[in-house]
């Protein structure tokens, strides 16, 4: 499972600024969480529930989703080890929408996306020779690629550029079957297939990181609500 949401990704890209370094940019961000634990338990840092299963027949309605901001920054700043190794990730704003209709005979209808706002922070060795205007123009080339809106301004206290990005995430616009094995929920799409918990009147779809030492503790958390 590859997180969206809550559980969707971008493609990966990298930007080059003033013909020098290249930053593998904020592509990156939403690609964070592979399939559930393979080895030792899960943990739960400061986002999500564990994998619980339950009864996800029903209609469900996005209500909210969030990241662990802590747990992926672990996997975000190896992902850009060699290209801007300084990078940072701040203030992730996550606001789901949409529907999901779970029927008893396993006929799903699901269209759901997140509107997610995030600041990319650069040090200045990520751009050596370009003022944050040049960063931006040159960030912006991502519009259009699942970024819809880029900011870009000196980072307050200290040296370097903050872009705050803003895309939609796609998480599922199809209809098909699905089906449960213990806490996992599929729906037959890579992309969405993972941990889940329903708890009370929230179903909970969770994501995990990727790195060696993340891909065990829980980074995501989609939550509809029963309607």
């Amino acid at each position: 499972m590859t997180f969206a949401a809550t559980r969707a990704s971008v493609p990966p890209m990298k930007i080059g600024v003033s013909g020098t370094a290249t930053v593998a940019g904020a592509a990156l961000l939403f690609a964070a969480a592979g399939c559930g634990p393979s080895n030792s338990g899960p943990t739960v840092g400061t986002c999500g529930v564990l994998p619980c299963g339950g009864d996800v027949v029903g209609n469900w309605t996005a209500a909210s989703s969030c990241m662990d901001e802590a747990i992926f920054m672990e996997d975000f700043v190896g992902a850009l080890r060699g290209n801007c190794a300084g990078a940072a990730v701040d203030n992730i704003a996550m606001n789901p929408r949409g529907t999901l209709a779970m029927t008893a005979d396993m006929n799903f209808t699901g269209v759901l996306d997140v509107d997610t706002t995030f600041d990319l922070i650069f040090p200045p060795t990520c751009y050596p020779n370009a003022s944050c205007a040049e960063v931006e123009t040159v960030t912006r080339a991502m519009v259009g690629a699942g970024i819809m809106s880029v900011d870009c301004v000196d980072t307050v206290g200290k040296p370097g550029c903050t872009c705050t990005m803003g895309l939609v995430l796609p998480v599922m616009n199809n209809t098909g079957t699905w089906a449960t094995s213990g806490t996992t929920l599929t729906f037959g799409l890579p992309m969405v297939d993972g941990p889940y918990c329903v708890e009370g009147s929230s179903l909970h779809l969770v994501g995990y990181g990727t790195s060696p030492t993340t891909k065990t503790k829980i980074v995501s958390d989609l939550v509809l609500t029963k309607q």
